[in-house]
């Protein structure tokens, strides 16, 4: 197999909350794979069949981290579950393109790189403070 198409990085994404970073590190695992069937020449369906895994994943994760970050005193809740409705639509979106072309192109990967790194480190990292303060 080639360089994965993305690498946890222990330092720079963990929230030092085990629960969530062992689900990103399942998003980063599906779309590893996603890529390297993409990369691959997969056939359709298969690289379908990877998508709406990554989809139905994407929104188990947010709804537990989103029952998460409810038990914590996390100031931006709402904010953050909008960013995930947000990026569900998105992946959807792609998601339906990819259904009608049958290709997935350089912007796809990096919308999902660009989720990924913006999101948990931008946005994710918050409620882990907040989760390591309530924990210490």
């Amino acid at each position: 197999m080639a360089e994965s198409f993305f690498k946890w990085d222990q330092e720079k994404l963990t929230t030092h909350v085990d629960a969530m970073d062992n689900e990103h590190k399942k998003l980063i695992d599906i779309m590893n794979k996603l890529y390297d069937r993409n990369a691959a020449k997969a056939p359709k369906a298969e690289l379908s069949a990877i998508i709406k895994e990554l989809a139905m994943w994407t929104v188990t994760h947010f709804e537990h981290e989103e029952k998460f970050f409810d038990t914590l005193d996390y100031s931006q809740a709402k904010t953050h579950k909008t960013i995930h409705k947000d990026l569900v639509e998105r992946l959807k979106g792609h998601q339906a393109e990819f259904e009608k072309t049958g290709q997935l192109g350089p912007a796809f990967f990096q919308f999902l790189k660009t989720w990924l790194t913006a999101h948990i480190m931008g946005i994710d990292l918050k409620y882990g403070v907040i989760a390591a303060k309530k924990a210490g």
